[in-house]
């Protein structure tokens, strides 16, 4: 099963059999703030933009893959 990744101007996403991770308007925190949001070994991990310390909070796709290397910086992940 190949990883179902998926983008559109004002979302991005990736979903695989063990992990999911999304950023975009669908996903906002208390103050409206868009948010990258990843899920995997029954844990989900919510980081608003402004945590995400990233320029253009339009830019989908870069948000997306940013929120993934502090995921793995945080977890000290590798592939």
């Amino acid at each position: 099963m190949k990883p179902d990744v998926y983008s559109s101007s004002d979302y991005a996403g990736i979903t695989t059999k063990n992990f999911k991770a999304y950023y975009g308007y669908e996903v906002e925190d208390e103050n409206e703030e868009w948010c990258f949001q990843a899920s995997f070994n029954n844990e989900t991990i919510t980081i608003p933009f402004s945590k995400l310390k990233s320029k253009d909070q339009f830019n989908c796709e870069y948000n997306l893959m940013l929120g993934i290397a502090w995921l793995m910086m945080k977890y000290k992940l590798t592939l």
